[in-house]
């Protein structure tokens, strides 16, 4: 896999507070078990498990934030670059049929009679040269009605 220089960064900050989380784990439960402690009244092993239950409660949520970016595998980000199309407000109205005084009802009745001819699932017994026409179609027609959506603050 080619990793460009953010997604390499971030790897390499993930792996770093995976290590650095491990290390603290290893250290607080070793000094838990271990019959020595610092000083009786100062840090007893009872502020070592409270710290050690901080440390994996921190792990557990940063874990969670950041669930969604490594569930994606590279290809999938691939596959959304490759048929992303810069689309201009008027090239949005003209791939839906529409003119640009047209309501947001029409822009969405337009929309639907387009996707419903060319959506993949309907033409997935077609050849794949078909099928992939028919998914960036798919993609266009989507990207259009956002831009429109956002140009019209619907």
């Amino acid at each position: 896999m080619i990793y460009n220089n953010s997604q390499q960064a971030k790897k390499t900050k993930h792996l770093i507070r995976n290590l650095v989380f491990y290390f603290l784990l290893i250290i607080l439960i070793i000094y838990i078990i271990s019959p020595w402690d610092v000083h009786p009244h100062f840090f007893d092993d009872l502020g070592a498990f409270g710290l050690l239950y901080y440390v994996w409660h921190k792990y557990k949520k940063y874990k969670r934030a950041g669930s969604y970016y490594y569930s994606k595998t590279q290809s999938q980000e691939n596959k959304k670059k490759e048929h992303y199309v810069d689309l201009g407000l008027e090239e949005a109205y003209g791939l839906l049929g529409v003119t640009p005084d047209a309501s947001w009802e029409k822009v969405q009745k337009a929309y639907k009679e387009k996707i419903a001819k060319s959506h993949p699932d309907k033409v997935a017994h077609l050849s794949d040269e078909l099928q992939n026409k028919a998914k960036e179609l798919t993609l266009k027609l989507n990207q259009a009605v956002d831009i429109i959506r956002r140009y019209k603050n619907v």
